[in-house]
């Protein structure tokens, strides 16, 4: 595999020390690029190829990285009560765009840890790359997935040069498609992107005749 590669993955993911599993998926579209796998996995499809079968080991470093106990905080009760949450241990929460969950509440007090739940354990993936995605259509649409997981089938990609046109239903989430049109031209090196949205009149239930009144 080389970087940017679209490949399709069966994959199982779990953690060395316990041997739980974390996250499991058939027939998943990846992409070989950081940012979109871990950089310990990343390195390792770079050595696989199609139809290959292999054991990975990712270290912590390379993964969710090192528990940092500065992420570990202590938050005064009151300011969950002020949003009308009672917090227990176990139940997560989010602040200031940080996802932590609660390890402790005592004597007024609630420590919080906002360290990824993963961080600094050592990760053992089974992958299979069934196969790679070859046309930039089919890329495209994989990418859209991946952020908004619309069906690839009510996407319709068309692409002249360096442009890109994508019909996608109504409402798309404006940051996903900023998202989208940055990866599409760092990724597959275009350079416009255009989303157009349609809109239908539903159409009209057929018109049952009227029944006709009995004298």
């Amino acid at each position: 595999m080389q970087e940017n590669d679209f490949i399709i993955v069966n994959y199982t993911g779990k953690v060395k020390e316990t041997n739980k599993e974390f996250d499991k998926a058939e027939n998943s579209p990846m992409i070989v690029r950081h940012g979109f796998v871990l950089k310990g996995l990343e390195l390792s499809l770079k050595q696989m190829n199609v139809g290959e079968k292999k054991t990975i080991e990712v270290n912590s470093e390379n993964a969710f990285g090192k528990r940092d106990f500065k992420l570990i905080k202590l938050v005064p009760i009151a300011e969950f009560r002020r949003h009308g949450t009672k917090p227990v241990p176990g139940m997560f929460v989010e602040a200031d765009n940080k996802r932590g969950r609660v390890i402790s509440v005592s004597g007024g007090r609630v420590r919080v840890d906002f360290n990824h739940p993963l961080a600094g354990k050592t990760l053992m993936y089974n992958i299979e790359i069934k196969k790679r995605i070859e046309t930039p259509e089919d890329k495209i649409k994989t990418l859209i997935n991946l952020y908004t997981k619309v069906d690839k089938n009510k996407l319709s990609v068309m692409i002249k040069e360096k442009q890109v046109d994508i019909d996608t239903p109504p409402m798309m989430n404006s940051l996903f498609k900023k998202r989208i049109s940055d990866d599409i031209m760092k990724i597959l090196g275009m350079e416009k992107v255009r989303f157009i949205e349609t809109f239908e009149k539903p159409k009209e239930e057929s018109k049952k005749p009227k029944e006709e009144v009995k004298k």
